[in-house]
């Protein structure tokens, strides 16, 4: 069973090339304010569950659907600082029966991806190289490319989990960061180094976050809405997306019952 998650540790280096239609903005600025909204990330995810709804999907010759399975899942996820190392336990309790197509075959679990975003964390800048992109309007917002690169050597933000062997990634990709607020609107990474050696040709993930709003609150929290993962080998292709959805703040309470001791 192939198995992939993130994030374990993470971190990037700036570097100062632009594009010609980059527009007159200072890179530390906007990797700052970045930082700054990741850090409020890892605090309110920590604090809240949600539905995660994951399709499988086991895909041939142009694309079709070979196999599929979805299912629902009460999710949360536990982000813990140990030291240097940034890790991501996540908690899913199925909900009913997953649907299945032809679901003899096997499928691929994909884990940690929803934190992605967290590559950009101020305590971890140090293993990725970062170049500016262009400007464009997403969603009614204007937003910045940041495209960026593993350095050879470094750290990876994430694994490949294979018979009990991590295999570390190298990820190189793009960040659309929006301008006014600093906020991560979407990233999407794939392999900078093959994986072949180990079977896996091909990787990429593309994750959008957007904001939730939750009653009794005036602040919106950034959190992520889906996740989309494919991987390739010589002989098989799987695609997974994880939807996100019906958010909820998470609390834990506990009764205590005091009896009188008996002789």
């Amino acid at each position: 069973m192939i198995r992939f998650f993130s994030i374990l540790v993470i971190g990037f280096k700036l570097a100062g090339a632009q594009s010609a239609s980059t527009p007159a903005v200072s890179p530390d600025v906007l990797l700052e304010s970045a930082g700054k909204r990741v850090e409020e990330f890892w605090e309110k995810f920590s604090a809240v569950a949600c539905t995660e709804t994951i399709t499988q999907a086991k895909l041939g010759n142009g694309d079709k659907v070979l196999a599929q399975r979805t299912s629902n899942f009460d999710y949360l996820v536990i982000l813990q600082l140990a030291g240097d190392e940034l890790t991501v336990d996540e908690s899913r309790l199925l909900q009913g029966q997953p649907t299945k197509k032809a679901s003899d075959r096997a499928m691929l679990n994909t884990d940690g991806f929803s934190t992605l975003v967290l590559i950009f964390h101020p305590l971890f800048q140090n293993s990725f190289q970062y170049t500016l992109g262009g400007t464009q309007e997403l969603r009614g917002r204007n937003v910045q490319e940041i495209r960026f690169e593993h350095i050879p050597g470094h750290r990876s933000p994430s694994a490949l989990q294979l018979k009990g062997r991590d295999y570390p990634i190298e990820w190189q990709g793009s960040a659309w960061i929006d301008l006014q607020t600093g906020n991560i609107d979407r990233i999407a990474a794939g392999l900078k180094t093959s994986l072949e050696d180990v079977g896996l040709k091909k990787l990429s993930s593309e994750v959008q976050y957007a904001p939730i709003a939750f009653q009794a609150e005036k602040e919106i929290a950034w959190l992520p809405q889906v996740a989309v993962i494919e991987a390739n080998t010589e002989h098989q292709h799987w695609r997974n997306t994880h939807m996100f959805s019906k958010y909820r703040k998470f609390s834990v309470t506990t009764d205590t019952k005091v009896d009188n001791p008996t002789e």
